[in-house]
């Protein structure tokens, strides 16, 4: 493991053990009184390569996918994003502690589908070495200025009461493969909702400073994610470059929205059932997003299949230099877990989860994610349009690309790991905004 990686693993797990102090960058409000604390066992987390388990690490891949799709599919509203990394996290963080029905269905299609897995602890800690390389100090980031190193933040929080007893063995499983515990709270306690606020707004610098879980003095165990990511355009958008254009919404109405336009490179893949482009950030990470053919609904690219198609015809396609259109927009959701995964025996009264303790269940769980997207990059800001005349991108040869490519219409997003096909975001944006 690097030493980047070493570093921001460090400050990650500084920042789950204490969530003391203040978010001072980003104007973000500071915070004096120590929040939820991590509790986990002494034993050292297995540093494990992604090349060590390629064919388990694919299986995740293709859960991540499933999840994520089944999560944006559907959707109402501008648009919804979500984490499947974080959501698989916690599925499989649950299935090391649980056991009878509960571990089945965990293991099974509807739920983390590690059945087929030959070491499913390695092959997560590899997974979870992969993305901790990214992770660091939200409140580091600048919001004008996203990082030319992009900073992908996961919040993960298992939930048990003070009093829990939790067993050695299973304390030991989550700090081994998933460098992690739990986090021990007062869930009758007068602060327990500012509590699990200051938790989302260290993991978010301050997207959240609220959450939506309930809790009350019966919750046995309750689960808790947030995704915030902040990343610098490999080739970025010249703001003066900007523009109305027409976009033409999932419900089919077209209305004229701010648009980035560029020459940039990237990639691009076209077949009979999508259109694809991909945009890349710094290292391995790069944002795909993908069309619908023009008048077909939105949900035929929302499933797993169209998203895996896309992800490797993007991946044989070359780089070159497009004359792209990509529409400015911004999305926060957050998805409330039990209504949307098909793992009811983890949220029933008689939920098999030894690891916990005798008679728990999971009494809510709750999965927050956000994306802002503008010209130069993924930031927590956007920059009013100028109306100064366009300049070249630097570094890309001016002129309209071999083949432009306009994102026009309602959209399929995810942020994907190119090293390993991993989605750390999946998203729609139906009809963007962004504020």
């Amino acid at each position: 493991m690097s030493g980047v990686r070493r570093g921001r693993r460090a400050l990650a797990a500084a920042l789950a053990a204490t969530l003391v102090a203040g978010l001072g960058a980003c104007g973000s409000p500071s915070i004096t009184t120590p929040v939820l604390a991590l509790d986990r066992s002494k034993a050292t987390f297995r540093e494990v390569g992604v090349d060590e388990t390629r064919d388990d690490i694919a299986a995740l891949v293709a859960s991540a996918t499933r999840i994520g799709a089944s999560l944006v599919r559907g959707g109402s509203g501008s648009g919804v994003v979500v984490s499947p990394y974080a959501v698989l996290t916690l599925l499989a963080e649950l299935r090391a502690g649980a056991g009878g029905a509960t571990a089945a269905q965990l293991d099974g299609p509807d739920g983390a589908d590690l059945s087929a897995l030959h070491d499913p602890g390695r092959a997560m800690a590899a997974l979870i070495g992969q993305v901790e390389q990214w992770s660091g100090d939200p409140g580091s980031v600048s919001a004008s200025a996203p990082p030319a190193s992009p900073l992908f933040q996961v919040g993960r929080a298992l939930l048990v009461p003070s009093a829990a007893t939790v067993t050695h063995d299973y304390l030991d499983t989550l700090s081994r493969w998933y460098d992690t515990g739990v986090y021990p709270a007062d869930f009758g306690g007068p602060r327990i909702d500012a509590e699990l606020g200051e938790w989302a707004a260290v993991n978010s610098a301050s997207t959240w400073t609220a959450t939506p879980l309930r809790v009350d003095t019966a919750t046995r165990a309750a689960l808790l994610a947030t995704a915030y990511l902040a990343a610098a355009w490999r080739y970025p958008f010249q703001l003066s470059a900007t523009s109305s254009a027409p976009f033409t919404d999932a419900d089919g109405s077209t209305a004229d929205v701010p648009t980035m336009h560029g020459t940039v490179l990237a990639r691009v893949a076209r077949t009979a059932g999508f259109e694809a482009v991909q945009l890349d950030y710094g290292t391995t990470l790069g944002l795909q997003i993908v069309l619908p053919p023009r008048g077909r609904p939105l949900d035929d690219v929302a499933t797993s299949g169209a998203l895996t198609a896309a992800r490797l015809a993007l991946a044989a396609a070359p780089v070159a230099a497009h004359a792209v259109a990509l529409p400015r927009w911004r999305t926060v959701t957050w998805t409330h877990l039990p209504g949307s995964l098909a793992v009811s025996s983890l949220f029933a009264g008689d939920a098999d989860l030894p690891g916990l303790g005798t008679g728990v269940h999971i009494s809510d769980a709750r999965s927050g994610a956000t994306l802002t997207v503008g010209e130069k990059g993924t930031a927590m800001a956007q920059p009013a349009a100028s109306s100064a005349p366009a300049t070249p991108t630097a570094g890309v040869p001016a002129g309209p690309g071999p083949d432009p490519f306009a994102v026009d219409r309602a959209f399929v997003y995810s942020v994907v790991d190119t090293a390993t096909g991993l989605p750390l975001l999946i998203g729609t944006v139906r009809t963007p905004v962004t504020d």
